[in-house]
C-alpha cells in the first residue's frame, strides 16, 4: 500500500466528522471526503521544432519553463508561438468504514489523448482502493490498532475518540484515493477592442 493511501486511511479516526460526514448526522459509520483542486496557465513563447521542446512563460509570476514533447505527443505540429496551455490538478479521496471484510489493495489508471488534427491535449487518472482492517480498538486511551494487506500492524490515537464509539473490530477502512492531470492547449482569445466615448 503507498504510503499517502495510508496516511489517508488515518484520518477516518483521526478527524472530527460531525459537519463532514457524508450521510450527515443519521450516519451509523464516519464516512468523509476531500478534494483539492489546482489550475495554471501559461502561454508558448517559442517552439524549437528540431528538438521537439517548447519554452512557455506563466501568467502568475512570469516564470519560464521548457518542456520537451515527446512522440506521445501526436499533435506537436499544431503548436504556434502564442497558444495558451491549461493544466489542472485534482486530487481527492473518500473514506467511510464498511463491516467486516479483508483487507486489500487495488489500483486503475486511465489516460486519454487528442484526436489527430485537434489541438494537442491529454488527460491522466490514477485512482486506488485500498481496505484497512481494524485489529483492536482500546476506548480508554482513545487508540485503534489497524491492520493493512501488506505490513504490520499499527495503532493510531483519534482526535475525536467519540469516533471509536461508531466502529468495531474487525470494521474495515475502505479509503479511494485519485489524482488526476489534464492538459489542454487553445489558440489566445482575440483582444477585446477599446470603446470609444464621445467626448
Amino acid at each position: 500500500m503507498r504510503r499517502s493511501t495510508l496516511l489517508a486511511a488515518l484520518l477516518v479516526l483521526a478527524v472530527p466528522f460531525g459537519a463532514r460526514a457524508q450521510e450527515g448526522a443519521a450516519a451509523t459509520k464516519p464516512a468523509f471526503s476531500a478534494m483539492a483542486k489546482e489550475t495554471r496557465t501559461a502561454k508558448i513563447i517559442h517552439i524549437d521544432k528540431a528538438t521537439r521542446v517548447v519554452t512557455m512563460v506563466g501568467s502568475a509570476h512570469g516564470d519560464t519553463l521548457d518542456i520537451e514533447c515527446g512522440e506521445e505527443v501526436k499533435n506537436f505540429a499544431q503548436l504556434k508561438v502564442g497558444d495558451e496551455v491549461k493544466s489542472t490538478f485534482t486530487e481527492s479521496f473518500t473514506i467511510h468504514v464498511e463491516g467486516s471484510g479483508e483487507a486489500e489493495a487495488s489500483s486503475e489508471t486511465m489516460t486519454s489523448q487528442a484526436k489527430p488534427g485537434e489541438m494537442p491535449a491529454a488527460s491522466w487518472h490514477e485512482r486506488t482502493t485500498a481496505k484497512v482492517t481494524i485489529k483492536a480498538i482500546d476506548k480508554a486511551k482513545g487508540t485503534a490498532t489497524l491492520q493493512p494487506m501488506n505490513g504490520e500492524a499499527f495503532t493510531v490515537t483519534a482526535d475525536d475518540k467519540a469516533n471509536l464509539e461508531r466502529v468495531q473490530v474487525g470494521n474495515v477502512v475502505v479509503v479511494t484515493y485519485t489524482v488526476g492531470h489534464a492538459i489542454s492547449v487553445s489558440k489566445p482569445k482575440p483582444a477585446k477592442a477599446a470603446s470609444k466615448t464621445k467626448g
